[in-house]
């Protein structure tokens, strides 16, 4: 990955710094061709930086033959385009990349996976998660809406290939007819990079993002027109640019917040015999729980019911979204409410302040402890490692499977544990299926997943999670991970 965004970034930035020291030698119409040749080398280093060697080799081939059949064959140019787009779209060496996948490492064929998050990637993941669970409503639609997912489908396909076609035009139209060259050109640029991250966004989240994103797009247009055409007086011109201004300013500003407001709290219910008290720990945390930055636990405890809680518990979740930390859990003893939180390691300050939220809105007295949890021991021993909470877990994972109308196939559930010798793996795997998972193994223990099919049924989940459990138990595996999925399908985590 440092390998690919190392030559990527040296091959772009050669590039951009060339313009000012190569065009203002060159002939205008020799400038213009350069320019031109720069920006496909760009697209094409991009697209090794983005999507890797493979997709960067066979896109190069489709683009070598394009402007091949465009500088021979100039009475056919839009035909070749649509051709052209239509082969990059369906992408007919698809069998040729997949030979090159394997032939390449990782390093060279997996897609750009580099945070710009720094330290607080945990956080971010973990808003993405929620994010993800506000549009399961769309999520639903492509399991159980055929129509819905072909007509996404359909459009996703048809402004790729809209943008595409727009690109390679324009770039010919520069290339062979350099009188062409104007500023309408730079407007059509900006529709097709519009295009272009407009399929992006309903590729990854919808229509409603994609409509949301949209509204975004069109102020520039709408500066752009309003200067280009004539009579318009001068006055007029500023002022309504001013107002698409502070209008675009506007609609960012709310998308800002209504992003901030986009929270959701799934919660992996159960009482907790051991320790009395109803636990309801938060599911999108429970990928990050062994994050290495957020180490800094919060625990506020106050008198309060669980539906006066869950009344406010949106606008504490989106205080905390804005102060950029987690709720991890919270409980209930039958008197009082305590909420598990977990900082950036450097954000000691916002503890205290949030304590202060909590007494604003619940007009209560809030007793806190802050505690620096390196390893995550409280969590662990709190939740994550107890019988209840696995068990909860198993049936809200089935349960999401249920909301996405799966529920007539049987699911495997899968467990991960850590086991001190390979003697007890061999054991244990006459009792279930057992597959070894040597990449996460360390000097002490050994990785191993055990499996099992059942119904998607909640007394089956739950005596099937516990005989697992219990038979791990008996040969001193340590839990790692639950996972449940339908057979031929998804896991989900």
């Amino acid at each position: 990955m440092k390998r690919r965004l190392l030559i990527s970034t040296i091959l772009t930035s050669v590039l951009l710094i060339s313009f000012s020291i190569v065009i203002p030698l060159m002939d205008p119409n020799h400038s213009i061709i350069y320019g031109v040749f720069s920006v496909i080398v760009i697209v094409l280093a991009m697209i090794y930086l983005f999507s890797g060697l493979p997709k960067f080799l066979v896109t190069s081939i489709y683009s070598a033959v394009i402007c091949a059949l465009l500088f021979l064959l100039p009475d056919y140019q839009v035909a070749i385009i649509a051709i052209g787009t239509l082969t990059i779209v369906l992408n007919p060496l698809a069998n040729f990349e997949e030979f090159l996948d394997k032939k390449f490492n990782d390093e060279d064929t997996l897609p750009l996976r580099i945070s710009f998050r720094g330290n607080y990637w945990p956080f971010y993941s973990y808003r993405q998660e929620m994010k993800n669970y506000v549009r399961l409503p769309q999520t639903r639609k492509l399991y159980t809406k055929v129509w819905y997912l072909r007509i996404r489908q359909i459009t996703t396909l048809v402004l790729l290939a809209c943008g595409i076609f727009l690109f390679i035009n324009e770039l010919k139209n520069i290339y062979i007819d350099l009188t062409l060259y104007n500023p309408i050109q730079i407007f059509t640029f900006y529709g097709v990079i519009t295009l272009f991250l407009l399929t992006f966004v309903l590729y990854k989240n919808g229509f409603t993002a994609m409509f949301r994103a949209s509204i975004m797009f069109i102020f520039v247009p709408m500066i752009f027109f309003l200067w280009i055409v004539q009579g318009i007086p001068l006055s007029l011109q500023i002022t309504f640019t001013i107002l698409i201004v502070l209008l675009a300013t506007v609609d960012i500003v709310y998308e800002k917040i209504a992003s901030l407001n986009r929270v959701a709290y799934r919660a992996y219910k159960y009482y907790d015999a051991a320790d009395n008290r109803f636990v309801y720990a938060n599911e999108f945390y429970e990928p990050f729980v062994y994050n290495e930055t957020y180490n800094l636990v919060g625990m506020y405890k106050f008198k309060s019911t669980v539906e006066q809680f869950e009344k406010n518990l949106h606008d504490i979740l989106v205080y905390a979204n804005r102060k950029h930390f987690m709720i991890t859990a919270y409980t209930f003893d039958g008197s009082n409410i305590m909420v598990y939180t977990e900082f950036y390691h450097k954000h000691a300050k916002r503890t205290e302040k949030f304590s202060v939220f909590l007494e604003s809105i619940f007009h209560t007295k809030v007793y806190s402890q802050i505690i620096f949890d390196k390893h995550k021991q409280i969590y662990e021993t709190q939740f994550f490692h107890k019988t209840e909470y696995i068990v909860a877990r198993a049936l809200s994972l089935a349960e999401l499977l249920n909301e996405l109308e799966m529920e007539n196939k049987e699911i495997i559930i899968s467990v991960i544990f850590s086991f001190r010798n390979l003697e007890d793996i061999e054991a244990i795997s006459k009792l279930y299926y057992i597959s070894r998972m040597e990449d996460l193994d360390d000097e002490d223990y050994y990785a191993a997943r055990v499996s099992v099919k059942t119904t998607n049924s909640k007394f089956a989940i739950e005596q099937k999670v516990r005989d697992i459990l219990l038979n791990a138990m008996i040969y001193r595996a340590t839990y790692v991970r639950i996972l449940v999925y339908y057979e031929g399908g998804n896991k989900y985590d």
